[in-house]
């Protein structure tokens, strides 16, 4: 891989990194390979390594500045580089993709799961509503006072247990919503800055 291949390599691979750093990375590079004198066309990797390795060693001293910057100035934007700097940094390891893979895949996993139990406890809680009712309704047909008296006990204890679960589905979909957008409005807040008039 010749200067301008080299080069041109190790920018796609640092496509990722902030801009500033990006460009800092790449112009101390040029100017490193112009001093030791390549020509067009002789091969880069045997004296410097590969791009690959090149574009991990420059993440990682990325990534350590900006761990030092965050630990002085604890600024919720540096954090935010540190976190998406450590993402890449994981994600250039060879595992990483299937490993964020299954990751992803788990997370999906669980969250289907959840949702499906939601779904399963208030269709059930509907349908001791329903039954609960409709068993109410038609315990004066049965044939005698105990009778009566037994399906129309049930019917009220299965609509009462049937209200009681929509309820709590209802409130625990309600809590979680709330949880988010209130998470959502305080990292805004902690981004923005508070709102002053």
């Amino acid at each position: 891989m010749n200067k301008t291949e080299y080069i041109n390599e190790l920018g796609k691979r640092l496509k990722y990194l902030p801009k500033e750093d990006r460009d800092d990375a790449i112009e101390y590079y040029n100017e490193l390979i112009s001093d030791m004198g390549f020509n067009d066309t002789e091969d880069v990797d045997a004296k410097l390594g590969s791009a690959k390795d090149t574009a991990k060693k420059i993440l990682d001293e990325c990534t350590q500045k900006h761990v030092e910057e965050y630990n002085e100035n604890k600024n919720p934007k540096s954090r935010a580089t540190v976190i998406w700097l450590t993402i890449l940094g994981i994600l250039s390891l060879p595992v990483s993709v299937p490993l964020a893979i299954t990751v992803l895949a788990l997370a999906f996993a669980v969250i289907v799961v959840i949702l499906a139990l939601i779904f399963a406890i208030s269709v059930t809680g509907l349908a001791l509503t329903v039954a609960g009712a409709f068993a109410m309704a038609t315990s004066f047909a049965a044939p005698g006072l105990a009778q009566t008296a037994v399906v129309f006990g049930v019917g009220t204890c299965s609509l009462g247990l049937g209200i009681l679960v929509c309820f709590g589905v209802f409130f625990l979909i309600r809590g979680i919503i709330r949880k988010i957008f209130r998470r959502n409005a305080s990292k805004a807040e902690v981004v923005e800055g508070p709102i002053s008039e």
